[in-house]
């Protein structure tokens, strides 16, 4: 135990010094048109482009007009890829100023994500501020976290119950605190995975309980990746239900050979729950998902492993019913407890390298906080797992290790004073556990917190007129200035600093660094002194090189140099 955690702790250290990719929730990458694009018509589409496939609701992108006017069609869907929305417009009731985008989808990880930007036909105008958009019900989040920590602890009490009598004590079965604890975790599971049906829909769309039951919503969540991760868990349990019935009813009469069977059934379906988690969360996107996917399956398993036989532990404490055999129940739990301990350290130090990204995120994002809130929860339980493995290990020494070990003095059973205080509070901090893991599924994870976000660079240079003394200037806007499609707005002005337009105007763009490019970027002519060049791939983040020609009479060229800085 010693040497796994110091492993785990250099491991930490050595993997939060390490620079990654972001991971997890969809991020804007770009959109047509382009933030704060000044077209000369209004178009017939509003398209997103997002870093990830994403869910979206027929009204999920709204448009309104200047004046506040919702213009658009109110048919918001998928255009080709599934990382791709748009909606049309009504193009025959455009209005000349600026246009307001309010847009909210739910990432491939199931959770919301919303915004909004502008763009202007004709020229800019400060026009009317759009109805307010739905931010969400706090209703529906609270219930929705509440479900998803019920879920967890019933998962934990229906994996560990089942563990326990499996591998450290069969007989246990008849107990009725032990089928309390394992038909409770299996009829909690059935419970909050319906919730959790319902809810999605209203918590996505950020809608309030009134929609709960809206056949609409309820469509659009169970075609979702979350809806069909929740299909496949009602369908598991109804198979882990009839698995149950049987167990207990054979389990008192099954050989060695038929429990390991029953074993192997056991952990196929526990995985298989656990899946039904790790497809549709932050684990299913962003760094090394092969890799994560496998790490959150081996982590759910041990936490309910460990917790949910620390749970079974408490039913038999205190449960009226004959306590002897319970000595070497006790000494085998302990065993496979530190066991997934050391699994819990390992997985839960990846899990944190990749969603946590640094160490300054401790402090400064929700979810480095409430990461640090759940280790210290942890560092309490290992505490209290310390106390229970040594009064195990001390029993062990002054009693012997055969079969009356951990007895008491007149053989009728476990001597549970000194045990059952380690072992209840071990408990109740796995339950403070298994509420903030809820909260830090539904937290946006830190490395997309705190990664460069997408927006605007806007740079500007001289170039000469072709006339005596002339210098005029080019503003170049890229938009979102990150790796993928960008949109390049160069609007040019003459020495008065009045738009003017020139007879030609070439771009070219190189990624010096990479010695890759250049690359020819055709630019397009949208008004007066304004150009424009859509669906630039920029696929390295670094510093670019774009090279502009200004053609301003048949023998008077002159080109142009800016550094444009792209992020990831």
């Amino acid at each position: 135990m010693r040497v796994a955690a110091v492993a785990a702790v250099a491991a930490v250290f050595w993997l939060l010094a390490v620079p990654g990719l972001a991971a997890a929730h969809a991020a804007l990458i770009s959109t047509e048109p382009g933030q704060g694009a000044v077209t000369g018509t209004l178009p017939g589409l509003v398209s997103l482009t997002f870093s990830e496939p994403v869910v979206v609701a027929p009204g999920g992108v709204r448009v309104f007009r200047p004046d506040g006017a919702e213009i658009d069609n109110g048919h918001t869907g998928h255009l080709g890829a599934g990382s791709t929305v748009g909606v049309g417009l009504d193009t025959g009731r455009a209005q000349q100023g600026t246009y307001t985008v309010s847009w909210r989808v739910t990432s491939a990880d199931s959770h919301p994500v919303a915004g909004a930007f502008t763009f202007s036909v004709g020229r800019p105008t400060a026009g009317r501020a759009p109805p307010a958009s739905a931010g969400g019900s706090a209703a529906i989040g609270v219930s929705y976290a509440i479900t998803r920590a019920v879920a967890f602890f019933c998962y934990a009490s229906l994996v560990g119950s089942v563990a326990f009598v499996l591998l450290c004590w069969p007989a246990a079965i008849i107990r009725r605190g032990v089928r309390r604890v394992m038909l409770g975790g299996w009829a909690g599971l059935l419970a909050t995975a319906v919730a959790t049906l319902l809810l999605q829909g209203p918590y996505a769309s950020g809608v309030g309980f009134a929609r709960l039951f809206d056949p609409t919503i309820l469509a659009e969540t169970m075609a979702s990746p979350l809806g069909t991760a929740l299909i496949a868990r009602l369908l598991l349990l109804a198979l882990s239900g009839g698995c149950l019935v049987m167990l207990c009813a054979w389990l008192g009469r099954l050989r060695r050979r038929g429990r390991s069977w029953c074993a192997a059934a056991g952990l196929a379906l526990a995985l298989g729950l656990a899946a039904t988690w790790a497809g549709a969360d932050h684990a299913s996107v962003g760094l090394q998902p092969a890799v994560a996917l496998g790490a959150d399956l081996v982590h759910l398993l041990a936490m309910g492993v460990w917790l949910g036989g620390l749970v079974t532990l408490v039913a038999l404490f205190t449960s009226p019913d004959d306590p002897s055999g319970e000595g070497r129940a006790v000494q085998r739990f302990s065993s496979i407890a530190t066991g997934a301990i050391v699994v819990l350290i390992g997985t839960g130090c990846y899990q944190s390298w990749r969603q946590l990204g640094s160490w300054s995120a401790f402090g400064t994002t929700d979810y480095g906080r409430l990461l640090a809130a759940k280790l210290g929860a942890v560092a309490l339980m290992l505490g209290a797992a310390a106390v229970s493995h040594r009064w195990v290990t001390r029993r062990r020494e002054l009693t012997g290790v055969g079969a009356a070990a951990l007895v008491t003095e007149d053989g009728t059973g476990l001597d549970r004073t000194g045990l059952r205080r380690s072992v209840l509070t071990e408990a109740v901090l796995g339950g403070i556990v298994i509420g903030l893991t809820a909260l830090l599924v539904n937290a946006e994870p830190a490395r997309t917190a705190t990664a460069a976000p997408a927006g605007l660079v806007r740079s500007s240079a001289s170039y000469d007129t072709g006339s005596p003394g002339g210098q005029g200037r080019l503003e170049v806007t890229l938009d979102p200035a990150t790796t993928g499609p960008n949109t390049i707005h160069i609007d040019v002005e003459d020495s008065t600093g009045a738009l003017h337009d020139v007879a030609e105007l070439g771009a070219e763009l190189m990624l010096t660094g990479r010695a890759l490019g250049p690359f020819s970027i055709p630019t397009r002519h949208t008004g007066l002194g304004r150009y424009e060049a859509s669906g630039v791939q920029l696929p390295f983040p670094g510093d670019w090189d774009l090279m502009m020609t200004v053609r301003t009479s048949e023998i008077d060229e002159t080109s142009v140099r800016m550094v444009i800085a792209i992020v990831r």
